[in-house]
């Protein structure tokens, strides 16, 4: 009695091995190979690098892919912010990018970088280029900088919050921003060559409500002709101190 349960437990294991055996050889065959890879969501950026990135190939098992790690690897482009690769089966890959946005340059040497909102570089141009960017400058550029990674991060967030803040038709009456990494302090240079000390981050909402009030009264000193406003300071909670020359 027991030498039959043990050949009916060892005909069992035989038939569950070749049972695993025939899946395996099943999801390592020509079924799975790959024979259609989508790409979505590029515009600056060609679907070729991608897929160069990516290093997934049309007749490569679709098991073969690993999906974190062939994303990461297309996220090593300076212009791509995230990449999500999927699997559909039995024979389709789908990539979906989001490409980092150019929202601000900053001049450095003889140059002008273009900078995400995170700060990070996507670009190095000779010449300003023409569009609706927010120029900004800082006080210790870095001494080195390569595509792809990050500069002045908490300097460019603070910006990039004061700018949110603010509607269309103050921001069209700002030349730059200057960012000051010791003080960990932005200030902002209007049109008319007016100086605002804004300072961090504190009381945010109540000192980009008089932003607008400091370019009515650079017009009204202006149409006057009373004096011209040099700086407005901030920084301190109470009557704002400005000097007018």
């Amino acid at each position: 009695m027991v030498k039959q349960k043990s050949r009916s437990f060892l005909y069992i294991a035989i038939l569950v091995f070749i049972a695993l055996v025939c899946v395996l050889f099943f999801l390592y065959s020509s079924f799975f190979y790959i024979d259609k890879i989508t790409v979505t969501g590029t515009e600056k950026v060609s679907e070729s690098e991608v897929l160069h990135l990516s290093d997934i190939k049309q007749g490569t098992n679709i098991f073969k892919v690993n999906n974190r790690l062939s994303s990461r690897s297309i996220e090593i482009h300076p212009l791509i912010k995230s990449a999500q690769v999927i699997r559909h089966l039995p024979r389709e890959i789908s990539i979906t990018v989001v490409e980092r946005e150019q929202w601000a340059v900053m001049p450095y040497n003889d140059n002008f970088l273009i900078l995400d909102p995170e700060g990070v570089c996507i670009d190095r141009v000779v010449n300003l280029p023409q569009g609706d960017y927010c120029l900004i400058t800082m006080d210790k550029p870095p001494e080195r900088v390569n595509l792809g990674h990050a500069i002045a991060t908490q300097g460019v967030k603070m910006i990039e919050e004061i700018c949110r803040l603010l509607p269309q038709q103050d921001k069209e009456q700002i030349s730059q921003f200057h960012y000051e990494s010791e003080k960990n302090e932005i200030i902002i240079y209007t049109l008319r060559g007016s100086e605002i000390k804004f300072g961090n981050l504190e009381r945010l909402n109540e000192k980009t409500a008089l932003i607008n009030q400091v370019f009515e009264m650079e017009e009204r000193l202006e149409e006057e002709g009373t004096g011209v406003l040099q700086y407005i300071d901030l920084r301190f909670s109470g009557q704002p101190v400005l000097q007018i020359k």
